[in-house]
């Protein structure tokens, strides 16, 4: 409309879209820069308060990772690791022992008779399987019951196969939980059914069957003539420590020597076989001294991002945020607090392993009274390390570290359904910013049809005036004649 009156010439020849966008402007842009600003402040905040906590996680996901890899325990040491390997839990030394493997855990194992056909009917009916002590090498002479419940195996017409055979036994101890495997085993003379038991000498097992008398050929035991052959004893692994004889049901002992588990690789009695685990005193000190860098690391991006501003650099982003200060005076005074019980004179702080604090703020280690930390209480070292960064346990608070990390998580990213301080304030200025939008665009709404009114007005008086003009040209010209 507008530009169809300056078009014709009958408006007041105003451009009034180029108007009303600069009145428009004028009123938006303060309020638009005002809210640029607080969003610019809240990113640099987000961003800050995620980058310091970023570096927490990663100091604690470290010092876990170290913990864990076994670098503050014992070292494993075994004279012939073929017969034998030795892994030593986080916190544990073994002394030196001597191992001798007699005899390795072994399943038991029974074979079918070869068939031809793996397909052909093998008889229906129930399959008992006892599980226990089983006497004898290869037939059995002898049966003692065990602990573990016996396994009825039904044999229909669906698996009247060696396949269909293995796959009822597998099914069937799957639901019960049973320990023993079915499979079926092909060669240039036939098919045949094996079973294995578990690991133990008590994990032997008899087979007793009901139904066709075909089904005979499956049996194992001492009342029954023929049936399946056993192929290996189930049997307990025999060891001997320093002389020793000891029974375990399997190659994978954790029990035998507190803190360290062992695995059997071969049997090989008469050879004594050394083992020990010793820690590394210098690993255990460059573990602290990690960690006063790693500390001092922290501390400077926490100074830095909330430092003040100085002749030579602009104020940090978190300048203001007590939540960070908190946590850097928390780090600060890390060192003087008890994180173990008391245990006789060994050290129950860090400050007692020689990690303190200058009078700048920063992380130091007393290199002798480190050394004779390590010298003396090597385990209550360790005991420290671990229990700075230790993960929460049901009635036990998670290590001073992992606190801090966890607090300032919190703070950082909010719990689930409560947001944070800075995440409210962002969504108070996305609000605002839609306020702004809808008042911009209402006041475009009000110039727009003023302005018209106005341009109509001006344009009228302009046609007045152009008539008026022209007849008093009219009058003047008659006048003249």
């Amino acid at each position: 409309m507008t530009n169809i009156l300056t078009t014709l010439n009958a408006g007041s020849g105003i451009d009034l879209k180029a108007l009303v966008d600069g009145l428009v402007e004028a009123e938006r842009t303060p309020r638009q820069q005002l809210l640029d600003n607080r969003q610019a402040r809240v990113d640099a905040r987000i961003s800050a308060m995620g980058q310091f906590r970023s570096a927490l996680d990663a100091l604690t996901g470290a010092l876990s990772t170290r913990i864990s890899s076994g670098s503050l325990s014992g070292i494993p040491r075994v004279s012939d690791p073929d017969i034998l390997t030795l892994q030593v839990d986080g916190g544990a030394t073994v002394p030196r022992q001597l191992i001798e493997v007699r005899q390795l855990a072994r399943v038991q194992s029974l074979a079918s008779a070869s068939l031809a056909d793996a397909e052909a009917p093998v008889g229906q009916g129930t399959l008992t399987i006892r599980f226990g002590t089983v006497a004898g090498t290869d037939a059995a002479t002898g049966f003692t019951a065990g602990s573990i419940a016996n396994l009825s195996v039904s044999i229909g017409p669906g698996d009247d196969s060696l396949a269909g055979l293995k796959n009822a036994i597998n099914d069937a101890a799957a639901v019960a939980g049973a320990p023993i495997q079915a499979q079926v085993l092909s060669d240039a003379g036939g098919s045949r059914l094996v079973l294995r038991g578990a690991m133990g000498e008590a994990s032997g097992f008899i087979i007793e069957t009901a139904g066709d008398p075909a089904l005979e050929a499956f049996a194992f035991n001492d009342m029954t003539a023929g049936g399946m052959t056993r192929t290996q004893a189930a049997a307990d692994a025999l060891v001997a420590v320093d002389g020793l004889e000891l029974r375990r049901p399997s190659n994978s002992i954790a029990d035998l020597v507190p803190g360290a588990r062992i695995a059997l690789g071969r049997a090989e009695p008469g050879r004594i076989v050394t083992i020990e685990a010793e820690r590394d005193g210098e690993a255990l000190s460059q573990v602290v001294r990690d960690i006063a860098g790693a500390l001092n690391e922290l501390l400077s991006i926490g100074r830095g991002l909330s430092g003040g501003q100085s002749a030579t650099s602009a104020a940090g982003a978190l300048v203001s945020d007590s939540m960070t200060r908190r946590t850097l005076q928390t780090l600060g005074a890390i060192t003087g607090r008890d994180l173990v019980a008391p245990d006789g004179d060994a050290p129950v702080r860090l400050s007692g392993i020689g990690l303190t604090v200058d009078r700048n703020g920063n992380f130091t280690v007393d290199e002798a009274r480190l050394a004779a930390a390590v010298a003396s209480h090597p385990e209550s070292v360790e005991k420290l390390i671990s229990a700075l960064n230790a993960p929460a346990a049901p009635g036990k608070a998670a290590g001073p570290l992992r606190q801090v990390a966890e607090s300032f998580r919190l703070a950082a990213q909010g719990a689930a359904g409560q947001p944070t301080a800075l995440q409210r304030e962002a969504a108070t200025i996305a609000r605002e910013r839609e306020q702004l939008e809808s008042r911009t665009q209402r006041l475009r709404d009000n110039y727009t049809r003023q302005f018209a009114a106005l341009d109509r007005a001006v344009g009228q008086s302009r046609a007045v005036q152009t008539f008026l003009s022209q007849q008093i040209d009219l009058w003047t010209r008659s006048s003249d004649r």
